[in-house]
């Protein structure tokens, strides 16, 4: 049986777990500052209560489980192995580099429970098949995970091939409405200026004819008939 596990960077344990009432931890804090963590390395320890302390060593980070001696290396090995497919799986292991003692114990703590009591089982745990199952169960579930996460994709690039459809179409409505307003104000333009030039051809007229009455070039109409000559007189002077 499997009756202790943890998870350490360095001294520094980040989760465990224990069934029954032996001091691991007080074993495992003996034995953590012994351990290189600079290079991969696969290790047992034997203690004094027939318990061997099995230990993996990858990436800076220990994974350790106490089981019986007559568990033998297979099963620890294979459930090692597990805990640390699924811690380094997700975003705990970036988190280990920083976190403080015993700091993601509520996150990975009950996977270590659930894991130390399937491979404790008889017959189970180390089975390479149960592995093989386990590992396509969970191949299985990231599979479904990625087609929701396309076709949810695919929905959302239909929304927006609709919106891109209206977006056109407005467009096509809009530049029409543009031409019809740009052509009504062209026209409208068009016979303000008209007007304009005539009035001004009109005032320009009037003023050229003032002018030439003005000066006498253009002389103003006279009256009907001939004008009758006034009879001379002649006035006589004394001699």
């Amino acid at each position: 049986m499997i009756e202790f596990s943890l998870i350490a960077c360095g001294p520094t344990v980040l989760c465990s777990h224990q069934f029954g009432a032996n001091n691991y931890e007080a074993v495992a804090a003996s034995i953590l500052p012994n351990i290189q963590t600079s290079v991969a390395a696969k290790t047992s320890y034997t203690s004094n209560s027939n318990v061997v302390f099995h230990i993996v060593v990858e990436n800076g980070l220990i994974y350790m489980c106490a089981a019986d001696t007559e568990m033998g290396k297979r099963q620890p090995y294979a459930f090692l192995n597990e805990i640390k497919r699924q811690f380094t799986s997700g975003s705990l292991a970036n988190r280990a580099q920083f976190a403080g003692e015993y700091e993601l114990n509520r996150d990975f703590g009950p996977v270590l429970e659930n894991q130390m009591e399937r491979f404790s089982r008889d017959g189970t745990g180390g089975d390479q098949i149960s592995t093989l199952q386990s590992q396509v169960e969970e191949v299985k579930g990231v599979m479904t995970q990625n087609i929701e996460k396309v076709l949810e994709r695919g929905e959302r690039l239909e929304e927006l091939m609709e919106k891109t459809t209206d977006l056109e179409s407005n467009a096509a409505t809009f530049k029409k409405t543009s031409r019809q307003v740009h052509r009504k104000m062209w026209w409208k333009n068009i016979r303000w200026t008209i007007i304009l030039a005539v009035v001004a051809v009109l005032v320009i007229g009037i003023i050229i004819i003032i002018i030439l009455f003005s000066t006498g070039v253009l002389p103003p109409k006279s009256g009907g008939g001939a004008a009758t000559p006034l009879p001379s007189t002649t006035t006589s002077r004394p001699l």
